[in-house]
């Protein structure tokens, strides 16, 4: 088992942006498996095949999380 950080990108949409976000710190042994944990399989919000929320892809780390919207 290994604690994964949990990352989203940040956003600009609609007249609307915000840097990347700081979910929390998850035991796992994949970082795939880290965000189900964390988001829940049944989280409206959370696609577990793209590893996104609310359409933001997901990182383990954030400096990824904060190249394209800081």
């Amino acid at each position: 088992m290994k604690e994964y950080e949990i990352w989203s990108e940040g956003y600009q949409a609609t007249g609307d942006s915000s840097g990347a976000c700081f979910h929390g710190k998850v035991l796992a042994t994949s970082f795939k498996e880290a965000c189900i944990k964390h988001f829940g399989i049944n989280n409206i919000y959370f696609d577990e095949d793209r590893l996104s929320f609310w359409g933001c892809k997901l990182f383990d780390n954030e400096i990824e999380a904060r190249k394209n919207f800081g």
